[in-house]
């Protein structure tokens, strides 16, 4: 084999050793976020019960300030419902017809494999 076809050959490995690499670390990150995200879950609910049996709805860290705020939930009337019904089937005819317009735009998907 030549020294030119060698180099290549190399170049092409090293390339898709990188790439399942990428694919790799890509999976291993995307796996400790979810990780990460169970995590930051249950302390939240620890910080927050702690806070509420002392009564305290803010608390200074050296980190940072941590506050209990309310957030609303709305629930609304039935005719409500029924406009957003409508708005979502409107919506779906609207795309059928091709009235509604798109943009197509690259994204990359991950399904992780059941092991």
């Amino acid at each position: 084999m030549s020294l030119e076809k060698l180099s290549t050959s190399t170049l092409m490995f090293n390339k898709n050793k990188n790439m399942n690499n990428n694919f790799e670390r890509f999976a291993i990150i995307n796996a400790e976020i979810e990780a990460l995200k169970t995590e930051k879950d249950e302390i939240k609910v620890e910080i927050m019960a702690d806070m509420l049996s002392k009564g305290e709805s803010k608390e200074d860290t050296a980190v940072g300030k941590f506050s209990i705020t309310q957030l609303k939930t709305w629930t609304y009337t039935p005719k409500v419902a029924e406009l957003n019904e409508e708005f979502k089937a409107r919506k779906a005819t609207e795309e059928s017809t091709g009235e509604a317009t798109f943009v197509e735009n690259p994204s990359l998907r991950f399904t992780k494999n059941n092991l």
